[in-house]
C-alpha cells in the first residue's frame, strides 16, 4: 500500500500530515492539535470514513426523539 497524504487522529479528529509510514503501516505519528503520538491512535482517511459511517447515528436518533418528547410534555 501507498504512503497516504495524511492520517486521522483517533483522540481530535485531526489531519496530521506528518508521520512515518513503513510496510504499510503508521510506525511514528504525533498530532499537533492534542499531542497524541500513539500510533495505533490514527487511523487512515478511508478506514476513518467507514468507522463513523458505521457508529453513525446508531441509537441517536432515539435519544433525540425522547428529549423532544420530554419537551413538549413540559410546554403543556
Amino acid at each position: 500500500m501507498a504512503k497516504p497524504d495524511y492520517i486521522i487522529c483517533l483522540e481530535c479528529e485531526s489531519e496530521v500530515d506528518e508521520f512515518t509510514w513503513r510496510d504499510g503501516e503508521i510506525r511514528r505519528a504525533s498530532c499537533d492539535v492534542c499531542g497524541n503520538n500513539d500510533p495505533d491512535a490514527f487511523a487512515l482517511p478511508e478506514d476513518f470514513d467507514q468507522d463513523f459511517e458505521d457508529d453513525d447515528l446508531e441509537g441517536e436518533d432515539d435519544d433525540y426523539l425522547d428529549d423532544f418528547d420530554e419537551d413538549e410534555e413540559d410546554e403543556e
